[in-house]
């Protein structure tokens, strides 16, 4: 019997194998570009190495496409013909199945399984986690993490991404102070940890930090060359921080050099890029002709639903490009899935994800009212579409231009010094909230939102 680096046991294994899996294990957890030809490689050496031949069909889906999944449904069929697994393995065979059958739910209900036997085992850890986010179940990730904390020493292989998983749930749950110390702490032990790095991100997004943010990713373009795709959300996250400070040519010069330097297929550049196009033309901010590569790639996933949080996403990009047919042909396929998918997958599909592209359909097509009317009932629901809280504030960036573009200057009025009461170092959000208190003669409230913003702007840019 074999040990990975944790001393958790791997059947099928040499102890080449292993060390080589301990290998491709890091890479996958620093989101190298290396990890998946090094397993694809070490699967065609080592047929019986039950946890490679897993981890590969975890991978091919984690990439968010129905194309992968009859190679993920092969690495379920070989470990079945196989047979032989040990009790961990079987948990992560049960949810690589689930998984596949868009139940994410039972896998993760399957790794929390795996977990109570084998605290130690990272790679469940880490799939669960990823998992847990696109299903918006920040508590679950805070606990998954939490319970397996004691039994982690931190001379481990993992322990600094353990704890920048950590970090981040604590963020997603508010609680920041906890959240912004483990994370450093994380990045500390291991600067190379792109996601206790973005933990760290996303509590100066939250509290709307921006000389902490931008200071924080303050990095060359070149800094993260040898990453996979989600080295580009920190890049949106560095964006997002410059689009608040009102420096828009430096969010365009991110958007084309970083965010989507390329006509990208994956599902998060497709989200990075349209949530920041439409955060851009929000604040008034011609974005040229940006949306039609975006709208082709939408148009080539339309009908695909293996994450319903990038649904909107697409309908951004059709409505942007005039393509309201594939809108609506979006629509009737989320509903004709919903009627075949999973109970939970049903519901979100149904209740959250299809009304936030009609609201979005509507704001497109003029029916401004109607998306008001859409998106306020679902304000405080969006979180089971996934996503963090700083992704899904662009449906009610959404909202907020609604209103004001169906003259209900009110309730913009009211949800925009919402806006600027947890995020008061938002240029844009201030500048809009003068103009609807010029439209509405509210004259002191207009002069106090434009001098905020002129402090904004005054604030020197982070060396």
């Amino acid at each position: 019997m074999v040990f990975d680096a944790r001393g958790v046991a791997l059947t099928g294994a040499n102890t080449k194998q292993a060390t080589i899996f301990d290998e491709i294990t890091a890479d996958y957890l620093d989101y190298r570009t290396t990890a998946f030809p090094k397993l694809k490689a070490l699967c065609e050496d080592a047929p019986e190495f039950a946890m490679a031949h897993l981890l590969k069909g975890f991978l091919l889906l984690s990439l968010g496409s129905q194309t992968t999944v009859p190679g993920a449904q092969a690495c379920v069929d070989h470990l079945r013909q196989r047979g032989g697994l040990n009790a961990r393995e079987t948990g992560h065979l049960a949810a690589l199945k689930a998984w596949i059958e868009k139940d994410t739910h039972l896998a993760c209900h399957n790794w929390d399984m795996v977990l109570i036997s084998e605290p130690l085992d990272i790679l469940a850890l880490k799939l669960q986690h990823f998992s847990l986010f696109w299903l918006g179940r920040a508590a679950h990730m805070r606990d998954a993490a939490a319970r397996v904390m004691p039994a982690w020493k931190s001379s481990m292989p993992g322990y600094a991404q353990m704890l920048g998983m950590y970090a981040f749930a604590l963020e997603e749950v508010g609680d920041y102070t906890r959240a912004e110390m483990l994370g450093r702490e994380a990045v500390e032990r291991h600067p190379d940890d792109l996601w206790a790095i973005h933990a760290v991100a996303h509590v100066y997004e939250m509290q709307g930090d921006l000389q902490q943010g931008l200071a924080w990713l303050n990095q060359p373009l070149t800094k993260w060359g040898d990453r996979n795709p989600f080295k580009d959300h920190l890049w949106w996250h560095t964006a997002l921080f410059a689009l608040e400070k009102g420096e828009y040519a430096r969010v365009l010069e991110l958007y084309d050099d970083a965010v989507w330097p390329d006509s990208s297929k994956f599902y998060l550049d497709v989200q990075n890029a349209a949530s920041l196009l439409a955060r851009l033309v929000s604040f008034g901010v011609d974005v040229g002709d940006r949306w039609d590569a975006l709208a082709t790639v939408s148009a080539e996933r339309n009908g695909d639903h293996v994450l319903l949080f990038t649904e909107p996403h697409y309908t951004m990009a059709f409505g942007s490009t005039g393509q309201m047919d594939e809108i609506n042909k979006q629509i009737s396929s989320l509903s004709r899935y919903a009627t075949n998918a999973p109970t939970t997958n049903a519901h979100v599909a149904e209740n959250i994800a299809a009304p936030v592209c009609a609201a979005i359909r509507d704001y497109y097509r003029g029916d401004f009212a109607s998306a008001v009317n859409r998106l306020m009932p679902l304000r405080y629901e969006y979180q089971p579409i996934g996503g963090s809280h700083a992704q899904r504030d662009v449906f009610n960036i959404y909202l907020v231009d609604a209103a004001i573009k169906a003259q209900q200057l009110p309730l913009a009025k009211s949800l925009l010094q919402e806006r600027v009461s947890l995020h008061q170092n938002s240029y844009g959000t201030w500048q809009k909230l003068a103009g609807v208190c010029d439209s509405l003669d509210d004259v002191a409230t207009a002069k106090q939102a434009r001098s905020e913003a002129a402090r904004v702007a005054a604030a020197p840019w982070p060396k």
